[in-house]
C-alpha cells in the first residue's frame, strides 16, 4: 500500500514544441504534460564527497503515483520551485505499475 502522505510537493512535467510568433521567428513553448503530487529527494552532499563524486553529477528524485494515460519521456522536463530539471532516467518502481520515478538534474544554463 503507498503512504500518500509522501507526495506532498506539486511538480509539473511539460513538453516543449516549437511554435512562431506574430514576427515569424521560431521558439519553445512549454506545453503542461502532468501535474503529480510527488515525494522529492535531492542527493545529499556528503554522500557525494563520500564517494568522491563531482557535485556536477548531483540527481533529484522525484516520485508519484503511475500516470494512467499520459507516456512520460526524456524529452520533457521537470518544473519545481522555479527551476528546470531534464529527466535522465525513468524507472517504473519495482514494474508493478505503481509508482514511477524520474531522476533529473537541474538545468543550470
Amino acid at each position: 500500500m503507498i503512504d500518500a502522505g509522501k507526495y506532498k510537493y506539486r511538480i509539473t512535467i511539460v513538453s516543449e514544441t516549437k511554435t512562431k510568433d506574430a514576427q515569424g521567428f521560431i521558439h519553445d513553448e512549454p506545453v503542461v504534460v502532468l501535474q503529480p503530487f510527488a515525494e522529492v529527494k535531492t542527493t545529499r552532499g556528503m554522500t557525494l564527497i563520500a564517494n568522491g563524486t563531482d557535485f556536477e553529477k548531483a540527481f533529484t528524485r522525484f516520485v508519484f503515483r503511475y500516470p494512467a494515460t499520459t507516456a512520460i519521456d526524456r524529452k520533457m522536463f521537470v518544473l519545481f520551485r522555479g527551476k528546470k530539471y531534464s529527466i535522465e532516467y525513468i524507472n517504473n518502481v519495482d514494474e508493478a505499475f505503481i509508482e514511477m520515478e524520474l531522476q533529473c538534474k537541474e538545468v543550470t544554463h
